[in-house]
């Protein structure tokens, strides 16, 4: 089966209904199975409506949902390496006075790297550059940062996240772990 290389969510089913969940959600996008229970890929047109849809009950075997900015490929010889080139894409968020944090949820991979590893190297990447090209220390809250970048892991697959602390509060179904 052809994995699907273009998508922008990852959506947590409720307790062994994926194949519910899969049937409510296929009107409102493309999604498959990731080879995780309850763990569900998919793209949709509009993620903010999906959002709304999803805060409004619309999909009752949901859980939560992670949007996703960007969608990649890799392995755990290369994730690292990749993740700190692509979260540069997130440098000029982080203004004067606002915190940030890193979540890492890994699905898969298990054997080969760890999600604090990740979130270690990658969000010290992130802080060492935010201090070097803007000058500033950059104000670390890893409870509830102003602005959250989750990686999530779902086998080979990898998605980032930039995640404000307005979006957490008005889409309850925003949920990282």
């Amino acid at each position: 089966m052809k994995m699907m290389e273009d998508w922008n969510v990852v959506v947590i089913g409720d307790g062994d209904r994926e194949k519910e969940l899969l049937e409510n959600l296929e009107e409102d996008g493309e999604f498959e199975r990731s080879g995780f229970r309850d763990v569900v890929i998919g793209n949709v047109e509009d993620i903010v409506e999906f959002l709304e849809d999803a805060e409004h009950n619309k999909y009752p075997y949901l859980k939560r949902v992670i949007p996703i900015d960007d969608a990649f490929f890799a392995s755990p010889e290369n994730l690292i390496d990749i993740l700190k080139k692509r979260v540069e894409q997130y440098i000029d968020e982080i203004e004067p006075g606002e915190t940030f944090g890193f979540r890492v949820e890994r699905r898969g991979m298990k054997e080969d790297i760890s999600s604090q590893k990740v979130e270690r190297e990658v969000g010290g990447y992130f802080y060492d550059l935010v201090e070097k090209v803007h000058g500033r220390k950059p104000k670390v809250n890893l409870k509830n940062p102003d602005k959250l970048i989750a990686i999530e892991i779902v086998g080979n697959r990898c998605g980032l996240s930039f995640i404000t602390r307005e979006m957490r509060e008005k889409y309850s179904v925003i949920k990282v772990k």
